[in-house]
């Protein structure tokens, strides 16, 4: 039988990441795959890409498109969404290394990939902060505390770094990005494509 695998490189403070994570379940589920979680440092990956931490300001139209689409996406999904979420912009490094060291302690992260990002659009709670964090995983039925600790392991440093550096040798170049076999797909609104790649595989 083959190992159907969506290699999944995302962080936990993007709107698309909350968008799309149902349907990625679903499709992981009709095509009988699994997905390997990655959360890599976005900024880290501007930095090395463009020579900037942060990709240039885009218009005051593109920003707005860019609301409208993600408000579309929502309703198409029935998925609460906040216009102005009151913690973003959010650092998410600190929640990232959450769901690192979940992962690696065998956990099922997918409900945390879920919930971060749902807290930052959709609960206006902040990501960034230790007791916010911990809360959160306990929601998910895990114990946060030693998650917390774990974050700061430099296992989990060295694997959120090693995370960063395979997105870029891999060729991904934003998130959420969706790898199947050495198919790159960007976009939570790529997921279509990802489906058929699987079932092709």
């Amino acid at each position: 039988m083959v190992d159907k695998v969506i290699d999944y490189y995302f962080c936990m403070n993007s709107p698309w990441v909350y968008l799309g994570q149902h349907r990625l379940e679903e499709i992981t589920e009709r095509q009988a795959a699994r997905i390997a979680y990655h959360p890599v440092d976005l900024r880290e990956m501007m930095l090395r890409l463009i020579g900037m931490d942060d990709p240039p300001e885009r218009s005051a139209l593109h920003r707005a498109y860019g609301k409208r689409d993600m408000q579309r996406w929502a309703a198409f999904y029935s998925l609460p969404l906040s216009d102005a979420p009151r913690y973003y912009p959010v650092s998410q490094h600190l929640a990232a290394r959450v769901v690192v060291a979940a992962d690696r302690f065998g956990a099922d992260v997918a409900p945390l990939v879920l919930a971060l990002p749902r807290a930052v659009w959709a609960e206006d709670r902040n990501i960034a902060d230790r007791v916010t964090l911990t809360a959160i995983c306990e929601e998910c039925g895990l114990p946060g505390d030693i998650l917390l600790r774990a974050a700061d392991d430099t296992e989990t440093l060295e694997h959120f770094g090693a995370n960063t550096d395979e997105a870029l040798a891999r060729g991904v170049f934003g998130i959420p990005s969706y790898v199947v076999g050495d198919e790159i797909f960007w976009g939570q609104d790529r997921l279509d494509f990802v489906e058929r790649a699987l079932a092709t595989a």
